[in-house]
């Protein structure tokens, strides 16, 4: 399987009453993704925390950008789609492309990802070293993929973007328990300036 170089994310603030009409819509849209624009892997969520709380996210990988392109022919010629956005009840907020950085993890691309959690700062080229210094705090406790990205497009174009997928809360609160205490985390959060920190309930 090709590597994914770039990850595509997309939020959309979804009227409450038609959520799972979206999802239904998004889920043939999601298909077309796969067989007709060549993403890796699609998923999609609903942020539970932050300033997007109750929005849809529709997160994307490509190998290349090529891919991208595509994908907004597959917008552009499904009837889902289409019938999504006219509905007056589904606004794209934000579509923002993040370019991957190689830090070692051995990702377990599995169903058992139950939670995504994003964290956006801006932070210095040396943040590549800390995440990957970081790594095995998030392995020992239960993170199922881990991956690092600098935001190439949008109003937080620059800053970094470190993803992390969990099969649970608990693991989620595992995680960030061992971060409290560990020296490096704490050095470098004198580097990054955190401006957000989102929990994704992936569908």
């Amino acid at each position: 399987m090709p590597e994914a170089n770039y990850v595509v994310i997309t939020v959309a603030k979804t009227a409450p009453d038609y959520f799972n009409t979206a999802v239904e819509q998004a889920s043939s849209v999601i298909d077309d993704l796969k067989s007709k624009a060549g993403a890796l892997l699609v998923r999609l969520g609903r942020i539970g925390t932050g300033e997007q709380t109750g929005s849809v996210a529709l997160l994307q990988f490509y190998e290349n950008l090529n891919g991208f392109e595509k994908a907004l022919d597959v917008y552009a010629a499904s009837s889902d789609y289409q019938a999504m956005m006219a509905s007056g009840k589904v606004q794209v907020v934000m579509r923002n492309i993040a370019k991957f950085h190689s830090v070692p993890f051995d990702n377990q691309i599995t169903d058992a990802a139950k939670f995504l959690v994003l964290t956006r700062a801006s932070a210095p080229a040396s943040s590549v070293e800390t995440v990957t210094q970081l790594a095995p705090v998030f392995a020992d406790n239960g993170a199922l993929t881990y991956r690092f990205a600098t935001i190439v497009t949008g109003s937080n174009a620059g800053n970094r973007l470190l993803g992390v997928t969990y099969p649970s809360m608990d693991a989620i609160e595992k995680t960030y328990d061992a971060l409290g205490e560990n020296a490096d985390y704490q050095a470098a959060l004198g580097t990054f300036d955190i401006n957000l920190r989102a929990i994704i309930r992936l569908l």
